[in-house]
């Protein structure tokens, strides 16, 4: 009978896993790419293919710069394949190390009920599913998180392994350092060593502290090169005065939730309403074990064993809320993601006490039918509630997929994958023309098409917002228009020819591939440039052609400036400011901006900026010029003009009545 009730819990065991990963797999390629994923997955590609190791990452919401963890694990998934769906493989296996070192920790510490119910809520949390899939820093705190909670409760719980207690600081750098708020848990892990400190031991703490602080090596050597500002900026940012608010306790329920994926589902309220009230059930519960387990610790191993992890869950559950009551910051679904797992770690052992109290009090009754029916209690009604929440969340799970594959936003995986393959495929077959991806975002760290840069041939793709700008690189192009409808696009639309075969549909849009040859680039500079330059700057850029719409009253002033590198600039940001001026230069309507991105200015190319200033409704009658300057940015340092001045004046014009 043991032996056919061992291989039933580890058939549930196994299935409870396969749908773990049945549901992390399933649309794993249509997970949204922005340009936070953009800058992550291009900076771990760029270490791979041969550029220094990166000290630091992406900036967070919060103002300052991420350690360069991220990097470090994306790449180790790119060196063993160089595919953007290799990050994306990475981050659906860490959701399931997330789900079985729940379990496992569960096992080990409550029992197997206990673990199988740890399992089945994990694996089917909507969160967990979602963050298992998508390609983000704070994705992969569940699995740092859920691998630092299972050390230390296997330390201090069950045994003392000097592994167990260094593997616990490891994790919890790296979850720190994905997340850096998730740094939160070092407290909860002092607080944890303060309260056991009879069971730490001197050598595997030090080490662990070591490991820990040798991680970071790579974010203070970066922190120490720019003056340790980001280190100032969360010092600032942990300073900043803020009133009490319960947003961080809504938070942390909402991790339980589905709302704040896809609202328009039946049932979501009521569904999440019921995982609160099981979640608020369950910590009773934990608080009423952990008071009866306290009273019998040093006489009964397994109630100690039992009222540690306990301590140990509430804990980490805990102090994160308390921490956040205060916070000057929005407070995002992920600044509390490194509770995990302990929501699931409360809701499957308080059904597990509970469901044991009641087999207890059947074995103790004399008649069988009572015994029975107090026994079908315990396994068949006392679960409803949560196998009918697990089943919920597993139909939106499901629901939420296959409505996130029919969206157009945020551009999916899969098409930057697509894009990516028909770039260097087209790249190959035209090896002198390069590669113009037209999208939103101007430059490397904003645009969501900038994998193809370091995932293709990185000195033959441009990067350009197709409502700034759209560059015309020499001798040769190929346009990705990953725009439809911006200006880039109808430029690109009249200009190249459609490359066929080359087109990546998406729902309700496409991405279309052009060519523009040598000979075409060529009748285009013959149409647009004129012999002399309007303007030519000090570092290399001239202004060849320069159009502009009518001035009126109340509407916009549309400029078209069409740029000649010369000579190779230097590798600095400058901004393009545009203005309306009054004869005694005055500014009456002005537009600044990017326009198309300094860093990849090369010396040949031609590039095309597009502006529009508002026109006051006010403007009296009279002359005005338009003008046009460079300056540096941020620091809004203006460029000299090889003629001398920094500001080109272009047109004369006259507000007449036509004019209006």
């Amino acid at each position: 009978m043991s032996n056919r009730r061992r291989c039933i819990e580890i058939a549930l065991g196994a299935l409870i896993l396969a749908l773990a990963l049945f549901l992390r797999v399933r649309g794993l390629d249509t997970t949204g790419i922005w340009h936070d994923q953009a800058f992550t997955l291009n900076t771990a590609m760029r270490w791979v293919n041969g550029s220094p190791m990166p000290l630091a990452s992406n900036k967070s919401s919060a103002g300052f710069v991420n350690p360069a963890m991220i990097e470090y694990l994306y790449a180790a998934a790119l060196r063993v394949w160089p595919d953007v769906l290799s990050v994306a493989m990475l981050t659906m296996v860490s959701g399931m190390v997330a789900v079985a070192a729940a379990g496992w920790s569960a096992l080990r510490t409550f029992g197997k009920r206990a673990a199988l119910w740890t399992l089945l809520i994990f694996a089917v949390n909507p969160w967990g599913v979602f963050y298992s899939q998508l390609i983000w820093n704070q994705t992969m705190v569940p699995v740092f998180s859920a691998l630092t909670f299972a050390c230390l409760a296997l330390y201090f719980a069950v045994e003392q392994r000097p592994a167990y207690l260094i593997l616990a600081f490891a994790w919890a750098a790296c979850m720190t350092q994905v997340h850096p708020g998730s740094a939160v848990q070092l407290l909860t892990m002092g607080l944890i060593g303060a309260i056991f400190w009879r069971k730490l031991r001197v050598w595997p703490l030090l080490a662990g502290i070591g490991l820990f602080a040798l991680s970071y090596v790579p974010y203070l050597v970066y922190e120490n090169g720019v003056g340790w500002i980001d280190v100032k900026a969360i010092l600032d940012f942990t300073r900043q005065p803020a009133p009490p608010s319960a947003a961080a306790v809504l938070v942390s329920l909402d991790l339980l939730h589905a709302q704040g994926l896809l609202e328009s589902v039946k049932y979501a309220v009521q569904f999440d309403a019921l995982a609160t009230v099981l979640l608020a059930i369950s910590v009773v519960y934990a608080l009423w074990a952990s008071a009866r387990t306290f009273t019998r610790r040093h006489d009964d191993p397994q109630a100690n064993r039992q009222f540690t992890a306990l301590l140990i869950t509430l804990l980490w559950f805990s102090v994160p809320i308390l921490l956040y009551l205060r916070s000057s910051h929005y407070l995002q679904i992920y600044y509390l993601i490194s509770q995990w797992p302990a929501h699931f770690l409360l809701i499957g052992v308080c059904l597990d006490g509970l469901q044991h109290t009641l087999e207890q009090r059947a074995a103790k009754m004399d008649q069988q039918p009572a015994r029975r029916a107090v026994q079908v209690v315990a396994w068949t009604i006392l679960p409803l509630p949560l196998l009918a929440l697990v089943g919920w969340q597993t139909a939106f799970n499901v629901q939420f997929q296959d409505a996130r594959a029919g969206h157009r936003m945020p551009t999916q995986l899969r098409h930057v994958r697509a894009a990516i393959q028909t770039a260097r495929q087209l790249l190959a077959e035209q090896p002198a023309c390069d590669l113009v991806a037209i999208s939103e975002g101007y430059n490397l760290e904003q645009s969501g098409l900038a994998p193809l840069r370091e995932f293709t041939v990185p000195e033959r793709v441009l990067l350009a917002d197709g409502r700034l700008a759209v560059p015309i690189p020499a001798p040769c192009a190929i346009y990705l228009d990953a725009l439809p409808g911006s200006r880039a696009s109808t430029w690109v639309a009249g200009a190249a020819a459609p490359h066929p075969g080359a087109t990546i549909h998406l729902p309700g849009e496409r991405w279309q591939f052009y060519d523009l040859p040598a000979d075409a680039r060529g009748s285009l500079a013959g149409q647009r440039e004129p012999q002399a330059p309007l303007a030519r700057w000090e570092n290399g850029v001239a202004l060849a052609h320069y159009a502009r719409g009518p001035v009126r009253p109340g509407a916009t002033l549309p400029l078209t400036l069409t740029w000649s590198v010369e000579a190779q600039p230097p590798e600095v940001a400058v901004h393009v400011g545009t203005y309306l001026l009054t004869t005694g230069n005055q500014v009456v309507a002005q537009s600044d901006g990017p326009g198309f991105d300094s860093i990849q200015w090369r010396a040949g190319d031609r590039f095309i900026t597009w502006f529009d200033m508002s026109v006051p409704q006010d403007l009296p009658p009279g002359d005005y010029q338009v003008a046009v300057a460079l300056y540096t940015w941020p620091d809004l340092h203006r460029l000299n003009l090889a003629q001398g001045g920094n500001t080109a004046f272009l047109e004369e014009i006259g507000t007449d009545a036509d004019e209006r």
